[in-house]
């Protein structure tokens, strides 16, 4: 059941999460992990490797609030998720096929504790063998663990987005318009694709140069065609795992706008898909939180105060009977006047999802709808078998709610095609 005190948080940058960081040699976002320590009550944090976790926890070191982590772990507000295996487009003789990675090992035992809390990683930042046990022991039974045999069908499903020409271009539309401003290029191009079968293998052809979109994002962001398909994976893991524990996601651009895309699309397999999916885009008065944490303005200290004060925010998360749009830009104009900051400029507030009274379990019924459009191949099977348990899952009991923006008059116009899967 949905009750929307915890939140799924990816912290790695790279092209489909937080680019403008990877652009800038960055390689996680500490910036959305203390937003959403604001607005949640819970946070499972996700390092995709053992590199970001070090990065992560040594944000609390180098501020010498290394004890605050240890609390923050104890109390069960921080908590870790990790996928114990690789969601990546692999290229093999000149087409990019969707897969899972992972070891023997990995797919049999637990791997994060031994792979990420040895000794030789940890003391680089924590020097003493009496900092190493607090942490090992706090962090015990904080953190969830998935292997790759759980998400078998969200490949099929992104396998089937990399074979539909309007997927296939909403997918990159969504990190061009990211990275255009980035690079400090004129807006974006409207992006088109055609999908070209030939021998049963698949190729795409753009109507825009994703060789010189590469070469403009430089080696940090390491950019390729099979690039989109992996954010594709990714999107869909994110959505199964937060379905699976029932929490919200707290996503950066442009892996937002596909979570709102395939939210939208599997919404639509419900009797009365409007109900599920809402969005809710306003200005506020309030700090920019991620940036000014991301640059090293504010750090620990101040994100905990502002998380005092948030406990208003957090009540508007979960009462759903109640929920008022103007109260949660009041919340955040009075918070910010509250805390004596100078707020000179208005930050956008963004979010999607269950945002209303009105999408409560009774008025959805659990009624799924037809599958339009015709379904072939074990891909497609594969592929639909995922949206249909999402839809499942959202007409059930998860209403997730997702902080970010996406594209949703495109994702309308793609799902109105008559000849859509």
């Amino acid at each position: 059941m949905s009750d929307h005190t915890s939140t799924l948080v990816p912290i790695e940058s790279w092209c489909y999460l937080s680019p403008e960081l990877r652009h800038k040699g960055k390689h996680i976002d500490i910036g959305v992990f203390a937003e959403a320590l604001i607005y949640y009550d819970r946070v499972f944090v996700i390092p995709t490797n053992e590199v970001q976790f070090a990065e992560f926890v040594s944000w609390f070191v180098k501020q010498d609030k290394y004890s605050d982590f240890i609390a923050l772990l104890k109390d069960g507000i921080i908590n870790f998720y990790y996928y114990a295996f690789i969601s990546a487009a692999v290229k093999y003789e000149g087409v990019y096929h969707l897969m899972n990675i992972q070891d023997e090992e990995q797919a049999r035992v637990p791997v994060f504790e031994q792979r990420f809390l040895t000794r030789a990683r940890l003391e680089q930042f924590l020097p003493h063998a009496r900092q190493r046990a607090r942490l090992y022991q706090a962090i015990s039974g904080r953190i969830v663990e998935v292997k790759a045999e759980e998400f078998g069908s969200g490949v099929k499903n992104a396998e089937q987005d990399y074979r539909n020409p309007e997927r296939a271009a909403l997918i990159v539309q969504a990190l061009l318009d990211e990275v255009y401003p980035i690079l400090g290029l004129r807006q974006s191009p409207i992006v088109t694709c055609k999908v070209i079968e030939n021998s049963g293998e698949t190729h795409l052809t753009w109507n825009v140069n994703l060789d010189q979109v590469s070469q403009a994002l430089g080696k940090d962001l390491n950019f390729h065609l099979g690039t989109p398909f992996t954010g594709a994976v990714h999107c869909n893991r994110f959505l199964w795992s937060a379905a699976k524990m029932g929490c919200d996601l707290y996503l950066n651009s442009p892996m937002s706008t596909l979570a709102g895309d395939k939210l939208y699309e599997c919404g639509e397999r419900l009797t009365e898909p409007s109900k599920i999916i809402e969005s809710l885009s306003a200005e506020v008065e309030f700090p920019d939180i991620r940036q000014l944490v991301n640059s090293g303005q504010i750090g620990l200290g101040e994100v905990l105060e502002f998380r005092k004060k948030g406990a208003r925010f957090r009540r508007w998360l979960q009462d759903e009977s109640e929920r008022d749009r103007n109260a949660i830009i009041a919340y955040h104009n009075e918070v910010a006047q509250d805390s004596g900051w100078d707020i000179r400029s208005r930050r956008p507030l963004r979010l999607f999802g269950k945002l209303s009274a009105a999408a409560g379990g009774a008025a959805i019924g659990g009624a799924i709808a037809g599958i339009p459009g015709a379904v072939t191949g074990a891909v497609a099977g594969e592929g639909i078998k995922y949206v249909i348990d999402i839809a499942f899952k959202l007409s059930e009991d998860w209403r997730p709610v997702v902080f970010g923006k996406w594209m949703e008059d495109k994702i309308r116009k793609t799902l109105s095609r008559p000849d859509r899967i």
